[in-house]
């Protein structure tokens, strides 16, 4: 059996990304590390490393995404 490769799982909303799809995804760590801070994080018993939901993570993506004068950019603090 095959692991399906993460951008395979994209198109499965009930599946999970670790840390590691995200790099393959092409994000750099900061980017990694903030969205991991800013989703549920599921927690398996047993299992050292930290998952994100594909659903969750592609609501974030679109939440996240301006385009033109649809949405204004948000300031940086």
């Amino acid at each position: 059996m095959t692991v399906p490769s993460p951008a395979d799982r994209l198109g499965r909303p009930d599946a999970f990304l670790s840390r590691t799809d995200l790099r393959e995804l092409g994000l750099e760590r900061r980017a990694v590390d903030a969205i991991f801070r800013q989703l549920p994080n599921v927690l398996l018993p047993g299992y050292s490393r930290p998952l994100v939901r594909v659903d969750d993570y592609l609501e974030l993506i679109k939440a996240s995404t301006y385009r033109g004068a649809e949405r204004v950019q948000p300031r940086a603090a």
